[in-house]
């Protein structure tokens, strides 16, 4: 026994009914036939053969469509007008010849009306197998002339240009398209998120019933309609109870398909949509697309009821006008976020503040802001559970629903911030607390390690009860056929049915997902700072800390070199100028150096990060041993004269000068282990003893005549400082632990970790003897090659680019960089030097102005709003001129897998931010053959050599006395004066001197000049 309709549709909602199909795709692009205001012709290029046409032909033609078949499209249309359409197919785009008059060549004397009317306005457009022509006959021998068209449309944009936001943009829309069309109701339909409609606007005649805030179903626009809105602006129909005119043949004769008309403007309506109006009483409609961005916004619905013929130019002015209100529309839009956005950053930077301050006390902080942690999303109630400890702010459901709610929300989604409106529909257990939390907006960071660790802020707004007006009752929409089956069908009735909606809340703002979403970055960096508390409690939660530490400081590492590339290229780029006083260029070397030094300490974070992710690699190459080890020594100890400490080096002589390896890293493990001895010994010395051992070659290597002979580097660093306990020694490699002394030091923690890692890495490893108080000695052993003679390049200096050389052409560089700074820096710098240069601040203008202007190189920055650079580069790529342009990758990503991924997308080469001036000049040379001219440098400069005492004994005591009672009052005027008095055979010492108050180095000044008094004294 099957149940009646009654029953089967007493629980169907406006949203159940999207589950049941409406129309086909076929129905709606391929009708098979077209409405009979007009004639459709599909012909076959390039001699316009005619493939199909429409039933109607005879009709306008006195030829039947049967015998056109075949036939060029000579037989209807003189010569000279068949040339001029052929003229406008060599266009890329037929829309510039679009529409044209033509004259047939036959006149039909069957009626008096088509004696006289023998013109056609025609257009044209490509499909994928052939060319449709759309003719429609010009009913009138008046016409409006442009200049009136001009004004019209003038004062629609001015008016609309005046509108205050988007209710009143809307309604002016729909006042200016009555005027111009005179349909009896224009109405404009807004789209909502689940694609149901509702009119926020309406023009109508008076008799007429009143359509505005009446909802309309999601089934009203079917997909495949809802496809072909967004693709084609414009939907026609003057009458809706015409009679169909096929297609002859019915299918496309070349690939016996179903004709696509998506693109026609004569395209036949579907029968679902016919007996929809016919039920609506409509008789005549047009309707234009709204569009937001990439997606379809709304409607511009107009109805008549009583068939209306609109004539072409009205019908395009109407869409130019839709085309304007779409972009007015997304500004008023953005105008509004914008001012929300503003309101509730205010809230969110004092509460980040805050957050920042008492890392340490996290729950304290959210239990005393809890007002405006309620404000950011404008939310009735909050759940923090922190680690297992919750919180509750608000109007929220018990401790019991909450943790519930939450084991939900962790198996069940997967996304960084987490929204619903009616949380009863995805969790059936929320309508126990409908009334407090039928919305909520949650975010949640997740540590999935032995022990999981878990952060979570839940927003809740209670139900909020509603009655929305629908145009008709969805049950009008389905029928039940003899088996019990619904299907949808036009609905009869668009009477307003009320529904009232239950258990949803107010719906979540896009500034509020983005305030959640920032809440959930300063949350990610307060749980790490607490994380890093804890680590010092227990080992288990140490790793966990600082593995979730170590990932996000690789993410942090981005944004964290893209200002920093700013810094470095603009002190890079007022350093070029000779304008720049002496002193200020003294100024501008520190900052330099400050800049490199914290660059080096997002490349220590870099390193660990790589490293736990299994992606470090060597880079070799040959370099002077010798110099390197001299040039460390040189760079350390300044430090230890400050401490008063003995710097000694051990070198024995079976250390060769010249060797193969991975110089860099071998740098900063001496760097790292010299540094540390230092920081850690208050009183003796810390030596420095190298030794190298030649390993026995095997077989294989002996048999190879350009082997390199592998030697093992030996080198111990021993001090005299604090020492380290014994449960202490393997804590000392890992990544942010410090001993009890090395709390008390500045540092990351990272150095001995990095400096391990990076010695296992070259074949050898890090091992630590130590006495508590007493002592420390750091053995370290890597795996290097020895060169021959012809491998040894001599180092050089590398010279300021200080232009371009005459002859060259005139080369154009494009700079694609979204962050402003970075954008500034390369356009002066490259013009600096001579080429010319545009800037593109996002993937579309740079593929905008490739197209325009075909620079010779692209210097392509990867993350960018909107198209990225990868897809930019692809995109050029794909381009028959884009195939040879240079592109470089330029971005603060740095890692291997991000310079591969560059490469396989198009780019010819990558840089990492911060980046030398050098670097990118050498590339371009490289790639453009570029010839620059360069600066002319001092031959030589005067060293900077590490003082002593008895340096100073050149100098009279008394002077000795000023320089020390200056330094201790921190006077670098008087120093400098003090400086000017030395002679000029002692230069090296005034140099050295100077370099130290230049550096701020005043502490070692007067260690010095004490030590000397001591001893005169």
């Amino acid at each position: 026994m099957t149940k009646d309709k009654g029953q089967m549709t007493a629980s169907l909602t406006p949203l159940g009914l999207t589950a049941l199909e409406v129309c086909s795709d076929e129905s709606v692009y391929a009708p098979g036939h077209i409405q009979p205001h007009g004639i459709l012709v599909m012909l076959q290029e390039p001699q316009l053969t005619i493939l199909q046409i429409s039933e109607n032909a005879e009709q306008f033609f006195g030829i039947s469509a049967e015998a056109l078949l075949g036939k060029p499209l000579r037989r209807l249309f003189s010569r000279a007008q068949v040339q001029r359409l052929a003229g406008y197919l060599t266009e890329d785009n037929l829309e510039l010849g679009n529409p044209f008059k033509l004259k047939t060549r036959r006149k039909v004397a069957q009626t008096d009306w088509q004696r006289k009317n023998q013109t056609f306005r025609g257009v044209m457009h490509r499909m994928v197998d052939g060319l449709i022509l759309e003719l429609e006959p010009q009913r009138s021998i008046k016409s409006t002339h442009s200049i009136q068209f001009y004004r019209r449309l003038q004062a629609a944009i001015a008016n609309l240009r005046n509108a205050t936001n988007v209710t009143n943009l809307a309604q002016i829309l729909a006042k200016e398209v009555k005027a111009m069309t005179g349909f009896d109701r224009v109405m404009i339909y807004r789209f909502e998120a689940d694609d149901s409609g509702v009119v926020i606007a309406q023009e109508k005649q008076t008799h007429l019933e009143t359509y505005l805030g009446l909802h309309y179903l999601a089934i009203d626009v079917s997909a495949p309609a809802h496809k072909l809105f967004y693709r084609n602006r414009m939907r026609f129909i003057p009458d809706v109870n015409y009679t169909p005119v096929s297609l002859i043949p019915t299918n496309h004769p070349l690939t016996d398909a179903p004709l696509d008309l998506s693109n026609s403007l004569l395209r036949g309506v579907s029968p679902c949509h016919v007996e929809y109006l016919q039920n609506m009483g409509v008789a005549g409609s047009m309707t234009i697309s709204l569009l937001d961005d990439k997606h379809l916004w709304g409607l511009i619905a107009c109805h008549h009821y009583s068939p209306k013929l609109v004539d072409y130019e009205t019908r395009k002015a109407c869409e130019f006008l839709g085309q304007f209100a779409s972009i007015e529309l997304v500004h008023q839009q953005e105008r509004e976020l914008q001012i929300y956005r503003t309101q509730v950053k205010t809230i969110q930077d004092e509460l980040q503040q805050k957050l920042l301050q008492d890392a340490n006390l996290l729950e304290q902080v959210f239990s005393r802001n809890s007002s405006q942690l309620l404000d950011l999303v404008h939310a009735q109630g909050a759940a923090i559970l922190l680690d297992g400890h919750l919180i509750l702010v608000g109007q929220t459901p018990s401790d019991t629903q909450v943790q519930q709610l939450v084991t939900w929300l962790v198996q069940h989604n997967e996304e960084r911030v987490f929204a619903t409106d009616s949380l009863s529909r995805l969790y059936l257990q929320a309508k126990a607390f409908k009334d407090r939390a039928s919305g909520i907006l949650a975010i949640s960071i997740l540590f999935n390690h032995v022990k999981q660790k878990s952060y979570h802020i839940l927003w809740f707004r209670s139900e909020q009860i509603q009655t929305v007006n629908w145009a008709g009752n969805p049950q009008d929409a389905v029928t039940i056929n003899e088996i019990g089956e619904m299907h949808l069908c036009p609905r009869k009735s668009f009477e307003v049915w009320k529904e009232t909606v239950r258990e949803t809340s107010l719906p979540w703002k896009v500034a509020e997902l983005e305030a959640a979403s920032e809440m959930r970055n300063t949350l990610m960096l307060v749980v790490l700072e607490f994380s890093q508390t804890a680590l010092e409690q227990a080992a288990e939660q140490a790793a966990i800390a600082n593995r979730a530490k170590s990932q996000f400081l690789a993410k942090m590492s981005h944004e964290l070199r893209t200002p920093l590339n700013a810094i470095l290229g603009f002190t890079q780029l007022m350093n070029r100028s000779d304008a720049i006083p002496s002193e200020f260029q003294e100024h501008l070397g520190i900052v330099s150096r400050s800049g490199e030094h914290l660059l080096t300490l997002i490349n220590d974070v870099l390193e660990m990060s790589k490293i736990e992710a299994g992606q470090l690699q060597l880079t070799e190459n040959c370099f002077d041993l010798h110099q390197l080890i001299h040039s460390i020594i040189d760079m350390v100890a300044l430090k230890a004269l400050e401490k008063r400490i003995d710097l000694i080096a051990e070198q024995h002589p079976n250390v060769p000068r010249y060797v193969y390896g991975d110089e860099s890293k071998l740098r900063q493990i001496l760097l790292n282990l010299l540094t540390n001895a230092i920081k850690f010994t208050t009183t003796g010395s810390v030596t420095l003893r190298l030794q190298a051992f030649v390993n026995s070659l095997n077989s294989k290597q002996r048999s190879s005549s350009d082997s390199k002979a592998i030697i093992t580097l030996h080198l111990e660093v021993e001090d005299t400082g604090c020492g380290i306990a014994q449960s202490d020694i393997e804590n000392v490699f890992e990544a942010f632990m410090q001993t009890e002394e090395g709390r008390h030091a500045k540092g990351t923690g990272l150095g001995l970790s990095i400096s391990r890692q990076f010695a296992r890495l070259m074949g050898g490893d890090i091992t630590v003897q130590s006495t508590l108080s007493q002592e420390s000695t750091f053995i370290c052993e890597v795996l290097l090659s020895l060169v021959n003679s012809v491998d040894i390049i001599a180092s050089q200096t590398p010279r300021a680019v200080i232009g371009l050389e005459a002859g060259q052409p005139n080369y154009r560089i494009l700079v694609v960089e979204d962050f402003r700074e970075n954008r500034q820096l390369l356009v002066r710098l490259l013009e600096s030097v001579g080429f010319e240069v545009c800037a593109a601040k996002n993937g579309s203008e740079a593929i905008a102005l490739w197209s325009e202007w075909q620079p010779h190189l692209i210097l392509m920055d990867i993350q960018m709003p909107g198209i990225d650079g990868y897809e930019t580069t692809q995109q050029i790529r794909d381009t028959q001129a884009g195939k040879d342009v240079v592109i470089i990758a330029l971005t603060a990503y740095a890692f291997e897998e991000d310079y591969t991924t560059s490469i396989q997308s198009g780019c010819n080469d990558h840089i990492t931010k911060p980046f030398l001036e050098t670097v990118l000049f050498d590339k371009m040379a490289h790639y453009l053959g570029v010839r620059y001219r360069y600066r002319e440098e001092a031959l030589s400069e005067l060293d900077r050599k590490s003082l002593s005492a008895k340096d100073f004994q050149v100098m009279p005591p008394e002077w000795i006395i000023q320089v020390h009672q200056a330094a201790l009052d921190l006077n670098d005027a008087e120093l400098y004066n003090l400086i000017a008095q030395i002679p000029n055979q002692e230069q090296v010492l005034a140099n050295a001197l100077k370099y130290l108050v230049d550096n701020f180095q005043l502490e070692a000044i007067a260690t010095l000049t004490q030590i000397h008094e001591n001893d005169c004294g």
